[in-house]
């Protein structure tokens, strides 16, 4: 087989779905698959404006499975699986019984657990959970979600919690195992310390034994088992390794991995996040702290919050689907749009980041057009484009938040993800910041950033810097220098706007 693909299968559970992407060993993408999740979802009366969301866990790991064997139904004959490694969305986790049958199962949406979560902060102050773990508010935390188990269940039949990305290792090889980058949202876990938090489990009364060992992203985790085989199609003993949370994931798959490297990965959420050398713990409280799956880093996050998830809804609510076509026809829309002929001013969705300030009692978004909307009403591209826009200053604002952390600006960013797929949001990103934006030419950065970790596990390249040389690309959008003073101008008024949203509550 002196002429086999060396091919690298990475397992993908996103919020909105689950995919399946295979890579050769110089990251290019050989084929993909991808099918959406479907959640139940039910509402608590106690807890008006919130929900709770159930995970199936056949329904889940069926889609998975079938993304699977598509794929490797896609790939040419000569082809070696080198490994299987798996990421997923971060804070959704599974709780295990001892015979790994699962008790409970909830994506990152999931906030049945809030009542749980303000009744923790009474043993553990928000000011030291946020010192410990990095996070906060606890609400939709998988430790807050145990303590809603334990309220509601009989909480002694949990043998083990796992995050989705281990979850989904344990599938495919039988091993319950936990990394370092999602272990980190699970508020269990001391994030300057890089282990689990004694101190949390103790005033909690959780028991350790719950928690798996944590290995490093990369290290190998097993071999996919006869199960695994047969529901995937994937050949029985092919190597798995150790994967990572996707938006850290993301960060490796873009090349971002140095200390002062920025990255935002534009995907149904909008994380903005610095690579350091070392934990930095937001002395104002309005960032999380969490680990890089590169050994020895960390990342400092600021999160533009709903950015593709109300993308996805607008597109919908105006062309009644969200297939290719429908976004072609948006992208379209919007890049003919001229921003100058009526300004509308759009807060649908994305934000900047501030822990103390999360509330369910806050506006969702509003969009405004000035000035009268009776007399000349917007078109669809011009809702669009003010929505387009509205991400772009969203990001720079969260940039604007770590540049005042480490105090400097940030020079370059690099983007990643579905919606860095519009050119246009590259370009008015590019304006907004006025520095070059690099965009990864692979839109699914996590499904690669987990392929360079099997790519340097398998022994195809003896290091992360090597694999990222070799398997990562980019482009650069620069700002064009006519347009920077306009997109100042709208990101000031935007910002006006967005500061008198922040008190209004419901």
């Amino acid at each position: 087989m002196s002429d086999a693909i060396d091919t690298l299968l990475t397992l993908d559970a996103g919020t909105g779905s689950g995919r399946c992407v295979a890579f050769d060993l110089s990251g290019r993408p050989l084929a993909s698959a991808q099918e959406p999740f479907y959640y139940r979802i039910f509402n608590d009366p106690n807890i008006p404006f919130l929900r709770g969301f159930d995970l199936d866990p056949r329904a889940f790991w069926g889609a998975l499975a079938r993304c699977v064997r598509s794929v490797i139904g896609q790939l040419p004959a000569a082809t070696r699986l080198r490994a299987a490694i798996a990421t997923s969305q971060r804070e959704g986790c599974v709780f295990l019984d001892r015979q790994g049958d699962v008790l409970y199962a909830g994506p990152n949406l999931d906030a049945r657990a809030v009542v749980e979560g303000m009744e923790l902060q009474e043993k553990i102050g928000l000011e030291r959970l946020h010192a410990v773990t990095g996070h906060a508010p606890p609400y939709i935390f998988p430790v807050a979600r145990y303590l809603w188990f334990r309220k509601h269940h009989d909480a002694a039949q949990v043998a083990s919690l796992l995050m989705l990305n281990d979850w989904i290792t344990y599938l495919l090889c039988g091993e319950r195992l936990a990394e370092h980058s999602n272990a980190g949202e699970s508020m269990l876990y001391d994030v300057s310390r890089r282990e689990w938090s004694p101190e949390i489990l103790d005033a909690l009364d959780i028991p350790a034994g719950i928690l798996p060992p944590l290995r490093a992203p990369g290290s190998r985790a097993g071999s996919v088992n006869a199960a695994a085989a047969a529901a995937t199609g994937i050949p029985e003993g092919t190597p798995v390794f150790v994967g990572g949370a996707d938006t850290e994931s993301a960060l490796l798959g873009s090349g971002v991995y140095e200390t002062g490297q920025v990255a935002a990965v534009l995907g149904t959420t909008g994380p903005v996040q610095l690579v350091t050398d070392r934990p930095i713990i937001d002395a104002k409280g309005k960032l999380w702290t969490s680990c890089h799956v590169v050994a020895d880093r960390w990342v400092l996050e600021s999160n533009a919050g709903d950015t593709g998830g109300a993308y996805r809804w607008l597109v919908e609510l105006i062309y009644g689907t969200t297939d290719a076509a429908a976004h072609a026809a948006a992208e379209a829309a919007l890049a003919s749009a001229d921003p100058s002929a009526r300004q509308l001013i759009c807060h649908l969705g994305p934000v900047i980041f501030s822990l103390g300030d999360m509330s369910p009692f806050k506006p969702a978004g509003v969009l405004f057009r000035f000035p009268l909307l009776h007399v000349d009403r917007p078109l669809r591209g011009e809702l669009l484009r003010a929505y387009i826009e509205s991400v772009a200053f969203a990001v720079r604002g969260n940039c604007e938040q770590l540049a005042e952390v480490i105090g400097q600006p940030i020079p370059l960013l690099t983007v990643s993800g579905g919606m860095t797929r519009s050119p246009t949001l590259t370009r008015v990103l590019a304006n907004t910041l006025g520095s070059p934006v690099e965009v990864g030419t692979v839109a699914e950065s996590a499904s690669l950033g987990c392929a360079i970790l099997a790519a340097v596990g398998a022994g195809a390249y003896g290091n992360v810097v090597e694999a990222v040389q070799a398997m990562t690309r980019a482009r650069r959008v620069d700002p064009e220098p006519e347009c920077t003073a306009e997109y100042e101008d709208r990101y000031r008024k935007w910002r006006e706007v967005y500061a008198v949203l922040q008190t209004w509550t419901l």
